[in-house]
């Protein structure tokens, strides 16, 4: 695939990152926190997933931490420090979807507010240094 390919298929990801973070804040707003932390994690793991797409790479799987552990070369070191973050949104993936995920709770009855707000501010953090790196590739 040319590099010009690589990188608008990068971009429809990271296009569609940014409208499910945009779905995520109008959720938090509407009081669906658990659907609004998952929306998070879902806009941190597409950003990923099409700066891998854009860097001629094949990405695998969900979880953000892995996806900023496994990016080689130098693209690696400038997207550790976004580990913490990528980690925090990893805890979402399942248990704000699932009502036998947490004992003896729903995840409406286990997510706040405050928690699917970090949640969005996290993924906005990863979009954020993604668009970035859109700016720096060749």
């Amino acid at each position: 695939m040319s590099v010009e390919k690589r990188r608008l298929e990068g971009e429809r990801w990271l296009a569609q990152a940014e409208d499910d973070l945009e779905a995520g804040r109008v959720l938090l707003a509407v009081g669906k926190h658990p659907q609004a932390a998952f929306m998070a994690q879902q806009a941190g793991e597409k950003a990923l997933k099409g700066l891998w797409f854009a860097l001629g790479l094949d990405p695998w799987g969900h979880s953000l931490a892995r996806l900023v552990r496994d990016l080689p070369g130098e693209w690696g070191q400038k997207l550790s420090p976004l580990l913490s973050l990528a980690l925090a949104l990893d805890k979402l993936y399942i248990p704000t979807r699932y009502p036998d995920a947490l004992p003896g709770l729903t995840p409406k009855e286990a997510y706040t507010c405050e928690e699917a707000e970090a949640a969005l501010a996290h993924a906005e953090v990863i979009l954020e240094r993604v668009r970035q790196a859109f700016t720096e590739i060749q």
